[in-house]
């Protein structure tokens, strides 16, 4: 006992000493455990097969996007929309006001063209007239492009060679032959400069417009040989042709809607 009460502090000092030691020495075996098993744990999450990745549900997304960054046409004459294209409503058998929609064979959209007929100018050459030293050349001259019947029928111009005035339609560029029984005329058109050759005994023709015949379906009705600034009847509504070419006219609705209809 008096061993123990001399060295008390050593001894207490040397079991705290192995205790730092064993413990000391668990923790160099438990790192190199942990060590171990981290090592084996990635190898196994690096050799092992990945999953695919499930795409996130993007759709709503998509949808609002598209409303955004896309364009709308904006249609302000179909059938359908009504801003600029008003229609008449009326009172149903129910006493309730409803909307009259029209079919879609009425109106400009129920025209068909059916035939287009050139409007031609026509000149041909009739006689010589004045006298020898300042003779002037008779042309029959018949315009069927005119919107009046009265100027459409045949007129005789006088025309001397290098004349011209504003109401004349050509000019007489040259006259080839004797000048008493010429057989060629080389001409010149006013409004265009454009230069042609009238022999004796044939015609100039050229197409200056077309005039349309018209079927309206929904009424049975046809309209022979309109022509521009003419007016039709299309169930009950009166339009007016603006327009007609070759394969097409275009006619304006009373609200001044224009419709191109094809042949």
């Amino acid at each position: 006992m008096e061993f123990i009460k001399k060295h008390y502090e050593k001894l207490v000092l040397g079991v705290v000493l192995l205790a730092v030691a064993g413990l000391a020495i668990f923790l160099v075996f438990a790192v190199s455990q942990v060590r171990s098993d981290l090592e084996s744990a990635l190898q196994q999450f690096a050799g092992a097969k990945q999953k695919p990745l499930v795409p996130e549900n993007l759709e709503t997304n998509q949808t609002s996007l598209k409303r955004v960054t896309g364009r709308t046409a904006t249609v302000l004459a179909a059938p359908d929309h009504y801003t600029f294209n008003p229609i008449t409503w009326a009172r149903a058998a129910g006493g309730r006001l409803e909307p009259t929609r029209p079919r879609p064979d009425t109106g400009a959209a129920g025209l068909t063209y059916v035939a287009a007929h050139d409007l031609l100018l026509e000149i041909a050459f009739e006689q010589v007239a004045g006298t020898p030293e300042a003779p002037r050349y008779q042309f029959s001259v018949r315009r069927d492009y005119e919107k009046t019947a009265n100027a459409r029928r045949a007129m005789v111009e006088s025309v001397a060679v290098g004349s011209e005035n504003k109401d004349q339609l050509f000019r007489l560029v040259e006259v080839q032959g004797p000048k008493d029984a010429p057989t060629n005329f080389v001409c010149e058109l006013i409004s265009t400069r454009e230069t042609f050759n009238l022999s004796k005994g044939k015609t100039f023709r050229r197409t200056q417009g077309y005039a349309a015949d018209l079927r309206y379906e929904a009424d049975r009705r046809d309209f022979p040989q309109k022509r521009v600034g003419d007016s039709i009847t299309l169930s009950g509504a009166v339009y007016k042709i603006v327009a007609i070419e070759k394969d097409e006219l275009v006619v304006s609705a009373p609200n001044s809607v224009r419709t191109t209809v094809a042949r």
